[in-house]
């Protein structure tokens, strides 16, 4: 029985279209060589602001998300002995965690609010060990969230770590976390508060081949 042409030539036909795709998409991509894109988390550094005597919270000044001055009044505790603890920011910032209310006894170093400034905002990711050697200290990088589809935020490298290890165990993989890799802390330009701690963030990477 001999195969009907009339079947075999619209198979031809797509079987070339389909290779004619695959190598479209492969050059397209290739085009792209260089380019890396590495994720993270968004970080800033946390300031835990404590009674040093311990007491009864006779006054919390401010709310979570409130801009603070340097110097200027949080809290007020009422030790048993002795006269009121004044709490104050040691930095311009915001306040993050609001831990106490008025009333509440505090135990002397128990945390009371967290304060941080925004605009000193880092981002670390993870780079193998293979690549890392391509990125520079001090050069800037764009940087992306999903909260801002389209826009970039600017990330200098701050940091390269010295020594290789491990991904990270919160990467969502078993064989990526078996990878070795460099940790690249990048410090983020202020972003008028549209960039906040917690959020995930991608940063990408022009590397020469």
């Amino acid at each position: 029985m001999h195969p009907n042409p009339k079947i075999i030539v619209p198979v031809f036909l797509i079987i070339i279209l389909a290779l004619s795709v695959g190598a479209y998409f492969i050059l397209q991509s290739s085009k792209g060589n260089g380019t890396y894109i590495f994720s993270g988390t968004i970080e800033a550094t946390e300031i835990h602001l404590a009674s040093e005597l311990g007491g009864s919270v006779t006054r919390v000044y401010v709310k979570e998300g409130e801009i603070v001055q340097e110097g200027q009044s949080l809290a007020e505790v009422r030790p048993i002995v002795g006269a009121r603890e004044r709490i104050t920011s040691p930095i311009d910032g915001v306040v993050l965690d609001r831990l106490v209310e008025a009333g509440e006894v505090t135990t002397p170093g128990a945390a009371l609010l967290v304060v941080s400034n925004l605009n000193e905002l880092t981002l670390t990711v993870y780079v193998p060990e293979d690549r890392y050697g391509h990125i520079l200290l001090g050069q800037t990088y764009p940087v992306m969230v999903d909260s801002f589809p389209g826009q970039t935020f600017k990330g200098t490298v701050s940091h390269i770590a010295d020594k290789a290890e491990f991904t990270p165990r919160n990467v969502q993989t078993t064989d990526n976390r078996k990878t070795t890799v460099f940790a690249i802390k990048l410090s983020l330009e202020p972003s008028d508060g549209k960039l906040k701690p917690g959020m995930p963030a991608d940063v990408q990477f022009q590397m020469n081949p």
